[in-house]
């Protein structure tokens, strides 16, 4: 590969042209997909038929499984582990032999939602653009069938797909004769314009009648059904493909990626795109159109350098040892079951016990590891250790919330994320009459019409230059991270540079800082959303939004955080109250959903979360609110979080604390506060009741401040930024 990529390189193409070469010729290949398919069983005990369950599993690979009267209520864990590629879903039944089990191949985003009604379980699940509603339903004979409950499943979806073993008995699906639940059902079929895909399915073999139903909105036409021949009872399973619906195959593409090969090809190319630069020299101009194309050679090799493999389903991850023990004994059954003989069985009981003894030591390891790690006297590593345990992943979304109304579609979501976007990162209202207001607008307008000559001479000698060391060690703070923002460049890509390259950045990042030059592509952030709720349809104020700039933009920023910390430090601008944002001062501690790209956002006020500027610039320009207090000493701001604490006479009852504090102090003061600094920054202050608030066992300090409670002799201030002994509940 290395030679290859070499004699391309030797090409009379230009880097732009190889790299547009690249791009299009290795790019990702497309995930092969099958149709959409769902078996249902009525396995009449599920610990007598799980073989025929799993061997069934094994041939047709169904993207859904419903199973009818399990018989006894199995353990959610022995199903997951037989099978592992599904989320699994069970619900008890109302009799001896009843339930209900669904389970949905993992490749699909799905999510229960909670019916309580025994018998039946729905789940909702994206297949491609659309939102299906798939249930499992369990009608006894003896009981009426669950029309309302069912009614209720269409209202979260028009796309749905119910099996079950129903009972219900009707001419329309090649039934001799009708009973009461089968008129209901086809009443209710007609109403609701759903059709039984299985209706000519012989699913019983006591008798001739299709019992058990597979009903959808699809129409049959575009759909295959077929009876298995699995007669480990008398109910026969019926397997059904959706011909027009798609999901990904079994394979997944995993890249491979040669990072050696990566490295050295950039060593080889290195004069040649020294030479490129330095034709760009005091001209920013060309200079940022060298780091467009260098982004995008760097995207372009990276592509040229990975290998696309189809590998299986993933699985645990054991290790290798114990990979080769178990297929070992796998081979042992295998071989006992075909010969019988007393030597393999004795074999084989001898090489179980082993790998059960493996096992426990492996597990015994990873105690012992967690443990120590626990212990662990590096506060970082105590942490990161820690939060695995609460640890709570985010829920996919499959819908958003907008008022009463809920937005299902990839265009909908995004439009409706666009249009939230927008509106919070509009340009905020000023307030003539104040005197912040009114001198910050008019030192906007004054740099706005400030002549471009005259901002490059300044910069230009300034001290915003920058050696090989300056780029040597902001490339090192960086995470050794894969994800990339619309550049496709990530932290890695960039870590793995050759460290000449540090040089050639150096003089790049020079040319830029003398001419004030930031291009627009570096502006462009590309914005993931993560659900913070539960709810699976939440509104837009319940995502986190997070910005991934450009790798190269992101240095940009570092690299004059260098200075101009340097200058807020050297000024003392900041107290010591401030943290956050700030080195050796802080705790331990474009949108794009379903594939669709949404017009760009213009970010009008505040900063995108993952700009590394944004906060300590809101330090900046908070600095000075500590003083607002008499004793700014137990004054602490972290970043954008104002913390004030309240400690009143132990000797009232709280209900007078809190009237007294409520009325006549914290409506007053803090909206002067509010109105006193940047509204559209500082969101608000919240109250909370029956809070905790730390102070030392020993010493519980005085905190005065402009406020004075009347009734009791009561003092108000701020929360002390190092406490560590004690608790008191207080009113915040």
């Amino acid at each position: 590969m290395g030679i290859e990529i070499l004699q391309e390189c030797c090409w009379t193409w230009s880097f732009q042209a190889l790299s547009q070469f690249w791009q299009q010729q290795y790019c990702q290949p497309k995930i092969p997909s099958s149709s959409l398919s769902i078996l249902h069983y009525n396995i009449r005990y599920f610990y007598s038929n799980q073989a025929d369950l799993i061997d069934m599993v094994n041939v047709f690979s169904p993207t859904i499984i419903s199973l009818n009267e399990l018989g006894t209520m199995v353990p959610e864990k022995t199903i997951k582990q037989l099978l592992f590629p599904y989320n699994v879903y069970l619900k008890e039944g109302t009799n001896s032999h009843g339930g209900v089990f669904l389970a949905v191949d993992k490749r699909l985003r799905c999510h229960l939602i909670e019916i309580n009604e025994p018998n039946i379980i729905e789940v909702q699940m994206i297949v491609g653009d659309q939102q299906f509603v798939v249930a499992s339903i369990y009608s006894p004979l003896t009981d009426r069938l669950p029309l309302a409950t069912m009614t209720t499943l269409l209202n979260h979806s028009k796309n749905i797909i119910i099996a079950g073993d129903l009972n219900a008995k009707h001419p329309d699906w090649d039934c001799p004769q009708a009973n009461t639940k089968g008129r209901d059902l086809s009443n209710w079929l007609m109403a609701h314009n759903l059709n039984v895909l299985n209706a000519d399915a012989k699913t019983s073999l006591r008798s001739n009648p299709t019992i058990g139903l597979i009903i959808s909105s699809e129409f049959p036409e575009i759909s295959e059904s077929q009876t298995l021949a699995y007669t480990g009872n008398d109910h026969l399973p019926t397997f059904t493909k959706f011909l027009c619906l798609n999901v990904s195959m079994d394979k997944h593409l995993v890249p491979r990626t040669f990072w050696k090969l990566y490295s050295s090809i950039l060593t080889v190319i290195h004069d040649q795109l020294q030479a490129d630069q330095e034709i760009s020299i005091n001209d920013s101009n060309i200079t940022y159109k060298w780091f467009i194309m260098f982004e995008q050679f760097l995207a372009a090799l990276k592509l040229r350098v990975t290998e696309w493999k189809e590998v299986k389903r993933k699985r645990p991850s054991i290790s290798p040892s114990l990979r080769i023990l178990l297929r070992h004994k796998h081979y042992l059954r295998n071989r006992y079951r075909h010969t019988k003989h007393e030597e393999d069985r004795l074999r084989l009981r001898s090489w179980n016990i082993l790998v059960k003894q493996e096992f426990r030591a492996y597990k015994q390891r990873n105690w012992e590891q967690f443990i120590s790690n626990v212990a662990s006297p590096n506060p970082s590593t105590f942490w990161n250790t820690v939060k695995m345990l609460n640890k709570k992943e985010s829920i996919d979304f499959s819908a958003l919330t907008d008022g009463n109304t809920v937005h299902r579609s990839p265009d909908d979501i995004v439009k409706c994320l666009s249009h939230h976007f927008t509106e919070r990162h509009s340009p905020p209202s000023m307030n003539m009459v104040n005197v912040h207001d009114r001198e910050a607008d008019e030192l906007w307008k004054l740099y706005s019409l400030a002549d471009k000559d005259d901002i490059k001479l300044i910069s230009s000698q300034s001290d915003l230059q920058f050696d090989e060391q300056d780029i040597t060690n902001t490339i090192r703070l960086l995470k050794n991270k894969n994800s990339f923002g619309f550049d496709q460049v990530s932290n890695k890509m960039v870590k793995l540079l050759p460290t000449h390259y540090h040089l050639l950045l150096a003089h790049a990042y020079n040319d830029l800082f003398r001419a004030a030059h930031w291009g627009k592509e570096w502006k462009t952030a590309r914005t993931i959303c993560l659900n913070k709720s539960d709810h699976p349809a939440p509104t837009a104020n319940q995502l986190r939004p997070i910005s991934l700039f450009p790798t190269f933009s992101k240095i940009y920023e570092r690299l004059f955080l260098i200075r101009f910390n340097k200058w807020s430090s050297r000024m003392n601008i900041l107290p010591a109250q401030q943290s956050g944002a700030r080195s050796h001062q802080a705790t331990t501690s474009r949108i794009n959903y379903g594939g669709v790209e949404p017009v760009l956002v213009n970010v009008e006020r505040g900063a995108p979360q993952g700009s590394c500027l944004g906060p300590v610039l809101y330090v900046i320009s908070h600095y000075d609110l500590p003083q607002y207090f008499e004793n700014p000493g137990y004054v602490h701001a972290y970043v954008d979080d104002i913390a004030i604490a309240y400690v009143p006479s132990i000797h009232l009852k709280s209900k007078f604390q809190v009237v007294e504090i409520e009325e006549q102090h914290y409506n007053d003061r803090l909206n002067d506060l509010r109105n006193e600094m940047n509204d559209g920054a500082l969101k608000s202050i919240d109250y909370i009741g029956d809070n905790l608030a730390k102070y030392h066992r020993r010493y519980v300090p005085t905190i005065y401040s402009n406020l004075t409670c009347s009734l009791c002799d009561t003092t108000s201030g701020i929360a002390p930024p190092s406490t560590r002994y004690g608790m008191s509940r207080t009113r915040t």
